[in-house]
């Protein structure tokens, strides 16, 4: 079930933006030597820092939650028994289903405009809302 990927060089910094986020966030240098790296201004890696931090709490970490929850007794139930990679693909699965279903609000805006503007100074296009995850 996994998806081919272009490391493009928003995709690279939106990554690496989103994993310094679960190690503590950035400093000021460090967010300035990632625009520097990257090519982009200081502004649009701030903006897509919040935006990804707050997308995170309120939606993302919850997401999450649901998602293992929600596999886990679908694949328990009357006492199956599943291996690890059947789970992974499980879990992926409903982790799409959800965000799928998950409805625009001004949390997921702002993380597809943060997220748009690192890909302007880029001078790469937007990403077309069907390609959004």
């Amino acid at each position: 079930m996994g998806m081919s990927v272009e490391w493009t060089k928003d995709i690279l910094l939106i990554w690496e933006i989103g994993r310094r986020i679960r190690s503590g966030g950035l400093s000021a240098e460090e967010r300035r030597a990632l625009a520097e790296k990257f090519g982009v201004s200081e502004e649009v890696v701030l903006r897509y820092e919040r935006a990804r931090a707050i997308y995170n709490v309120e939606i993302a970490d919850k997401r999450w939650r649901q998602a293992r929850r929600e596999t886990l007794f679908r694949m328990t139930e009357g006492g199956k028994t599943f291996g690890l990679e059947k789970y992974s693909d499980e879990l992926e699965a409903t982790l799409e289903r959800l965000r799928d279903a998950e409805p625009e609000n001004e949390i997921t805006r702002e993380l597809r405009d943060a997220r748009d503007a690192i890909r302007a100074e880029l001078g790469l296009p937007p990403v077309p809302p069907e390609d959004y995850s």
